[in-house]
């Protein structure tokens, strides 16, 4: 008997060990290019209204779902038990991806470290949707650090999150499910979720489920990054506490400035403020009350603070399961 709840660390290890797979074979591209066509399909029929957008986002959730159980079949005609667990484990794993984004970050680092301005605005613009071209490296480090922070939260710690409350409510099928609908809404925000013309309406569904999917982790995940702070020599659980419960409203977000601050805190830093997107400003609020020149060695301690809360969060929900023996599902 193998119990559901070690997925998770089997998924997490096997993250740090394979990394993403190539775009072209991404699940992640795929349900990109599903939403793509059901955005066409939508838009044909009822226009670019808020019913459209949510008939879209409703129709690329069931046709993941669908790949899902297609790739589930298979292992469910085995004569083992715990032949559910490995396309579990595997669905799981593409829906998080702490490696991606440490890789993506330590290019930033590596560019700042190296003198390289250029290059590390390039790097930084892979992971942030902001206007990059006038930063300089004080701008670069803090936009990359809040990056790390917030996918820790939509890319990592949410994903553990509803594995876990699928694999409570349904075993290893369940948490694939789970972990996979709060991916996809995820990737529905990424490309749906904009306040211009063209998706103001078609886009609030897809928005506001993935805003709600990520309000629970969103708050856990505040005490989780204080006490990975203890594990990291440099940062401050007990800023990262205080700064992230002070600050945990100052975003447009209603979930980012949670961890966001956290990071800040941890790290003795002010991250947020006034930006632009495409050569419109947005003058969002300081979020935490240190440094605003974040540097390179500031980067790479944001870095490990993400491996060490992505590592607690893994252990932490893994031995949630484990206690709640009634829900073991092999």
């Amino acid at each position: 008997m193998f119990p559901c709840p070690f997925i998770l660390p089997a998924a997490f290890l096997l993250d740090i060990l394979a990394g993403e797979p190539p775009n072209r074979f991404h699940p992640v591209c795929l349900i990109g290019r599903c939403a793509r066509r059901m955005e066409t399909l939508a838009r044909q029929r009822w226009g670019g209204t808020f019913h459209a957008g949510m008939a879209a986002a409703l129709a690329t959730c069931i046709a993941a779902w669908f790949g899902c159980a297609a790739l589930f079949l298979p292992f469910s005609l085995l004569p083992y038990p715990w032949a559910p667990w490995i396309p579990s484990v595997l669905v799981i794993y593409i829906c998080m991806a702490p490696r991606s984004l440490a890789e993506h970050a330590r290019k930033v680092e590596n560019a700042l470290r190296s003198g390289n301005a250029g290059e590390a605005r390039h790097s930084v613009s892979m992971i942030v949707g902001r206007d990059t071209e006038r930063m300089d490296v004080y701008g670069i480090a803090r936009a990359a650090i809040e990056s790390v922070a917030e996918n820790l939260t939509d890319g990592v710690f949410s994903t553990l999150f509803w594995a876990s409350a699928g694999c409570l409510a349904g075993g290893a099928s369940g948490a694939a499910s789970a972990a996979l609908a709060h991916r996809v809404f995820n990737i529905l925000d990424a490309m749906w979720g904009k306040k211009n013309d063209r998706y103001k309406h078609f886009g609030t569904f897809a928005a506001r489920t993935d805003d709600a999917l990520n309000f629970i982790p969103a708050r856990l995940i505040l005490p989780c990054i204080s006490f990975s702070s203890l594990m990291v020599k440099g940062t401050s659980a007990r800023r990262a506490l205080t700064m992230g419960w002070a600050f945990r409203n100052a975003h447009a977000s209603p979930n980012s400035a949670w961890s966001e601050a956290a990071f800040a805190g941890a790290l003795g830093l002010r991250l947020g403020g006034p930006v632009s997107y495409k050569g419109i400003p947005a003058n969002y609020p300081w979020i935490g009350t240190g440094r605003t020149k974040a540097s390179a060695s500031d980067l790479a301690l944001a870095i490990r603070l993400m491996w060490t809360t992505a590592a607690t969060g893994t252990l932490a929900f893994t031995l949630l399961l484990l206690f709640t023996p009634h829900f073991w599902t092999s």
